[in-house]
């Protein structure tokens, strides 16, 4: 025991120098690693780098994006804009030629070949035709003329025979004017009070047309109800 405690001082002083060893130790591993903040700083860094390079990334891959769909979008507007118009330019011109097919057709100027060459101003389809500019009359049957042309006496001046399109409606042997009091024989009416009879064709009518007693008559059993009259100039 005595030999025991001899060693003690020996062990305090050793126990002294393990302590400062220790210290020595930490203070050189405390002074070498970085403060909190710096290593937390460190760490950030590289973080928010990529963060932002992430960011940079997709707002680029956005725009691409929106310019691509911009541009879709206006191609698609212009193909349907030049789709649209060809459309329009269709339905005009399709809108055009039926207008064309259905506007009435003039039958006043289908004249055949044959009673153009006749010298008859009317077309195929008139019973009786009066030119008043040669004042003389026909009567025809499916386009052909059958009697004429006969002299006739048409309209004064201020009462003249309408030109156009007529049909017979009314006919009476032993016809009268009880606007002018006067006789009417053979009368064929094909407007108003306007008629074929039978009168001087040396003197102008107040509208009918006069013809020779001959002509009159024949005039008279040749047309019918109905059929077509034409006054042309």
């Amino acid at each position: 025991m005595s030999g025991f405690r001899r060693f003690i001082p020996y062990l305090a002083a050793l126990s002294v120098l393990a302590a400062v060893a220790v210290t020595a130790t930490l203070a050189s591993v405390a002074s070498a690693a970085p403060p909190n903040d710096t290593v937390a700083a460190a760490a950030n860094r590289p973080v928010s780098s990529q963060s932002a390079l992430a960011a940079q990334s997709a707002q680029a891959s956005a725009s691409r994006a929106s310019a691509a769909a911009l541009a879709s979008a206006s191609a698609a507007a212009a193909s349907a804009s030049a789709s649209a118009s060809a459309s329009a330019k269709a339905a005009a011109a399709a809108s055009a030629a039926a207008k064309a097919a259905a506007a009435p057709r003039d039958t006043a100027g289908l004249e055949t070949a044959a009673l153009r060459a006749a010298g008859v101003p009317c077309d195929i389809h008139a019973v009786a035709c009066v030119s008043l500019s040669k004042q003389e009359a026909w009567l025809l049957r499916d386009g052909k003329v059958v009697y004429g042309p006969v002299h006739v006496a048409t309209g004064r001046a201020g009462l003249p025979t309408p030109t156009g399109n007529f049909h017979v409606w009314y006919k009476v042997v032993n016809g009268w004017s009880t606007t002018y009091d006067a006789p009417m024989p053979y009368s064929v009416f094909f407007y108003k009070g306007d008629a074929f009879h039978e009168d001087p064709v040396t003197v102008r009518s107040h509208g009918c047309v006069h013809l020779s007693l001959q002509n009159a008559e024949y005039f008279y059993h040749f047309l019918h109800y109905g059929d077509l009259v034409e006054v042309r100039r």
